[in-house]
């Protein structure tokens, strides 16, 4: 898999390659953070202290479904 950043936004090839996506600013900041081998709660603590308005229920269930549909496009492994 390949992947660069680009005015701060990640693109990501995966494997098949065909196909470019192209994160949003959040998307990008837990793909940076998945680097560091964040978690659900680390990444959802990273998010939070970014959005602090946010509640972190709300954050962990869309990190837990951007993590999910990273792993459906075979760009992560789950644990």
């Amino acid at each position: 898999m390949l992947h660069q950043v680009v005015d701060g936004r990640a693109m990501l090839i995966p494997p098949a390659g065909d196909e470019v996506i192209v994160l949003n600013p959040t998307g990008s900041a837990v793909w940076d953070a998945l680097s560091e081998g964040g978690d659900v709660e680390t990444l959802t603590l990273t998010l939070q202290g970014a959005h602090p308005a946010v509640a972190a229920d709300a954050i962990r269930n869309d990190v837990t479904t951007f993590l999910a549909e990273l792993e459906g496009a075979g760009l992560v492994v789950g644990e």
